[in-house]
């Protein structure tokens, strides 16, 4: 009986070892292929707002949010948070049981350390600024639970925390940070995301590796390694994708129809980004001074001739000097036909008669590549090309984009035009950059208009949703009518992607692509 009892147990045990599923693991590598990762920094206080690509599957942020952008209670290390009535003291909850790589559990301390952190002398990070203005300070009353206190009453603090905008609310290990120092976060850095630092070679690559547990963010990450390439070249890039040697890569949108007919899926961020063209300060000595000459120049363009040639039909007009279109929902804003530029170089030449200036005038246009807009040279010589028509003679300065932001920067070209493909965000993120652009103190500021700074200066103070809604409105009408800038295009960028990721949501988080989607086994 004992006999049969053991060999009973024992297929028991068989069956069981047979039916029983074993956990999935992570496998294989997933390849990014970029024209540029820009700064290729691992501090998230030194990478600014464009280096989030791997720096988001390394770290957590304070405040997650959806592929559409809104602010997750799901997808950050805050769970909940709440404001005072007065708006001034924000508390948020944190996890519980939230480790870094290196095995120390994530607290209320690290999140103070981390913000503070990116407040300081040595950040350069996006939005730093408006922290700095707002913050008095930071409480800890429990190791889950952290208080930030604004000198002012404000909405704007979850956002700006959040992964929907900058690196600020990146959350670093504290003790890791005061016992190694800052100069070794750049060489090892130490996160608590779903993905940690494996390799960097630069001007090649970053390769992140998944953690060796299931994490609360994404379960166990579907692949083990991950790799963002620096391919400047979009044959080459190209060519990887159909090797297989890459999983996603950038693609022009003159090629995109040759890839997909290729059997490739295209994946398109619908205005992914506005271009913008602005004219470098102070521009107060030069025919810019008058409106009547910005309007000119605006009336010059055809844009939906550039949508159509210099883009490929990948691009829609645009009207409004940093109109972030994905924000227009959120302030319930419109383009009503009166804010649309006609393509009316007759009444351009009126409007420079009428200044002034009937025979014209002489302007430097910098003309430059970025990454995402490869046509940047292309967009520099067709708009110098309009304004000729109109008597004015653009003189173009060919440079690389850093040599143009010294320029801009430095105010050494007064009235010399700059562009940029301004990533397209929500509400909070248009504030921040025309706070960006319009602010005396900041170096980026393009215009000066009292105006603008008192609205600016209003929202920051606001606390009622509709009455932001309303400012951020009339700072946008304000931009249009007084013609302070130039916008072109909203831009459509698309990338292609093989079997592993044809399923796969880029989403509409700004300098973000969505990975952990495809990274992620929960369901």
């Amino acid at each position: 009986m004992k006999r049969h009892l053991s060999r009973a147990a024992w297929l028991l045990l068989l069956s069981l070892a047979v039916v029983t599923p074993v956990a999935a693991q992570p496998a294989g590598e997933l390849t990014v292929a970029l024209s540029s990762l820009s700064t290729e920094t691992l501090d998230p206080v030194l990478g600014g707002h464009i280096g989030k690509f791997y720096l988001s599957l390394m770290f957590d942020y304070l405040v997650g949010v959806t592929p559409t952008g809104q602010l997750s209670r799901d997808g950050g290390i805050a769970w909940r948070w709440e404001a005072s009535p007065d708006s001034t003291r924000w508390t948020f909850h944190l996890r519980k049981g939230v480790k870094f790589h290196n095995g120390d559990e994530l607290t209320s301390e690290d999140v103070k350390f981390s913000i503070t952190r990116a407040m300081g002398k040595r950040s350069t990070t996006g939005y730093a600024g408006t922290l700095r203005q707002l913050v008095k300070d930071i409480e800890t009353p429990a190791p889950d639970r952290v208080v930030i206190v604004t000198k002012e009453p404000t909405v704007i603090i979850p956002s700006y925390l959040s992964r929907v905008l900058s690196t600020e609310g990146m959350i670093l290990p504290k003790k890791y940070l005061e016992s190694k120092g800052d100069d070794v976060l750049v060489r090892a850095p130490v996160g608590s995301g779903p993905y940690r630092f494996a390799e960097q070679v630069s001007g090649s690559h970053i390769k992140v590796e998944a953690v060796p547990a299931p994490h609360w963010r994404v379960g166990v990450p579907r692949f083990k390694t991950v790799t963002f390439k620096i391919v400047p070249e979009e044959t080459t890039r190209i060519a990887m994708l159909r090797r297989g040697e890459a999983d996603i890569v950038e693609v022009s949108r003159d090629r995109m129809r040759e890839v997909q007919q290729a059997g490739f899926t295209i994946h398109v961020r619908k205005e992914d980004a506005h271009i913008d063209g602005w004219w470098i300060q102070p521009w107060d000595q030069t025919p810019l001074r008058d409106k009547r000459v910005r309007e000119a120049l605006n009336l010059a363009l055809d844009r939906r001739e550039i949508a159509a040639t210099i883009f490929g039909g990948m691009a829609e007009p645009a009207s409004v000097p940093f109109g972030l279109s994905w924000a227009f929902p959120d302030i319930k804003f419109k383009i009503t036909p009166d804010l649309v530029y006609a393509f009316d170089p007759n009444r351009a030449k009126k409007l420079l008669a009428d200044a002034g200036y009937g025979n014209g005038f002489t302007t430097d246009i910098y003309a430059f590549q970025l990454p995402g807009l490869s046509e940047g040279k292309t967009l520099a010589e067709a708009i110098a090309g309009y304004w000729q028509k109109i008597g004015v003679q653009a003189r173009l300065v060919p440079v690389d984009y850093p040599a143009f932001r010294k320029a801009w920067f430095d105010r050494s070209a007064p009235g010399a035009l700059g562009y940029y493909n301004v990533a397209n965000r929500d509400w909070i993120g248009t504030y921040a950059i025309v706070e960006k652009y319009t602010h005396p103190s900041n170096k980026s500021a393009s215009m000066r208009d009292p105006e603008i700074d008192a609205m600016v200066e209003a929202v920051l103070h606001q606390t009622d949703r509709e009455r932001v809604n309303a400012l951020i409105r009339n700072i946008l009408v304000r931009l249009r009518t007084e013609h302070l800038g130039l916008p072109v295009v909203y831009l459509h960028t698309p990338y292609a992607a093989s079997k592993k990721a044809a399923k796969w949501n880029p989403g509409t988080v700004m300098y973000e692509l969505n990975l952990d989607e495809l990274v992620s086994t929960k369901p």
